[in-house]
Order: C-alpha cells, then sequence, then structure tokens
C-alpha cells in the first residue's frame, strides 16, 4: 500500500500524530516539499530498500535523473527545518477564511471548522456559477480554484492574514453584485 504524502505533514501538525505513525501501516510514503512546506522544486520517496532500488532504476530508465540536485535539497532541508511547525498558521488563517465566508450570505461553506489549510464552499446561493465567481476576485490577487463542483481554497506560506481579510472582503463585494448573465442565455435566445 502506497500513501500519498502530498498533505501528510498538514495532517501531522494539525492532530499531534507523528508523520511515522500516519505512515506506518504503508509499504511506501511520497512527501512533497513544494505544497504546504514551500520549497520551489523536491519530494522524497520512502519505502523499503528493494522498493526505493526498483524505484530508482525506473526513475533512471524514464529520464527522470537530476544532476546538481543539491540546490533543490537545501530548499527542502530549508522547509523540513523552517516551516512544518508554521502549517499551523495556515490552518488558522483557512479558519479564519471559512469564519468569515459563513457570514457572507448566499455562500455555503461546506468546512466552517477547517481540518487543515483547505476550505470548500458554493456561491450557488448568491446566482454566481463557480467559473464566473472564480474569474471576479483575481483583480483583487484573490486566486482559487474548483473541486468536484465546489470551490477550493487553500491557505499557504504564502498567503498572510490580512490575505485572508482582503479574500474575505473580496469575496463579500462580489456576492453582493448581480450575478452576470449565461453565455448560453445570450447564445441561444428564447424564440416565438
Amino acid at each position: 500500500m502506497h500513501m500519498d504524502g502530498a498533505r501528510l505533514l498538514n495532517a501531522s501538525v494539525a492532530t499531534g500524530v507523528a508523520p511515522a505513525e500516519f505512515a506506518s501501516t504503508a509499504d511506501s510514503v511520497w512527501l512533497d516539499f513544494t505544497k504546504g512546506l514551500g520549497a520551489p522544486i523536491g519530494a522524497v520517496l520512502a519505502g523499503s530498500t528493494a522498493f526505493i532500488a526498483e524505484a530508482r532504476r525506473y526513475k533512471h530508465i524514464f529520464g527522470g535523473a537530476m544532476r546538481q540536485a543539491g540546490i533543490a535539497a537545501a530548499g527542502c532541508l530549508h522547509a523540513l527545518d523552517h516551516h512544518v511547525e508554521r502549517l499551523a498558521d495556515d490552518h488558522a488563517n483557512a479558519e479564519r477564511l471559512a469564519n468569515g465566508l459563513v457570514q457572507i450570505d448566499g455562500i455555503t461553506v461546506r468546512t466552517p471548522r477547517p481540518e487543515t489549510n483547505m476550505v470548500f464552499f458554493s456561491p450557488r446561493d448568491t446566482g454566481w456559477s463557480n467559473d464566473a465567481f472564480l474569474q471576479a476576485p483575481e483583480t483583487r490577487g484573490v486566486r482559487m480554484g474548483q473541486a468536484r463542483g465546489e470551490i477550493r481554497a487553500v491557505t499557504h506560506l504564502d498567503v498572510s492574514t490580512s490575505d485572508i481579510d482582503i479574500a474575505i472582503e473580496a469575496i463579500a463585494s462580489i456576492s453582493d453584485l448581480p450575478a452576470p448573465a449565461s453565455p448560453h442565455a445570450a447564445k441561444n435566445p428564447t424564440s416565438y
């Protein structure tokens, strides 16, 4: 069994459970340094000696070898030394965002108490589609994405508490505006 550990350290910080304990039932685990830890590049794969030898072989077969990887490793080591504990700040910012979003009419927050650094919500009751809604706050530097029909906001190293307040204000101002007309309505006018 393999564990995708992209969010392993977020889970560890949120629960107080050691990463090794979470991963103890898996045969292998992947840890990404670029997501919550903020390294510019890098990840590690852990597993048995035989598994790592096979993975290394396939890495070379598929052209995944890197030369002079020390600079990437330095960024990863810095992230491990300085960015793990601060993941709690990301979790607090996600909670601040969720608390602000639940106050906005028409916004339905699926994660009013986020477990880590992700907030899922829908603007459906404002009349806005997800696509149109996501474009509007970008003029203020607020970017989010979609996942399974909802808007997903992710807090991370580059998002400050004041950025959260800007996002809440931007979302509140958008939800007060009339929803844009559906592009389908303009293309397919009703005929009599």
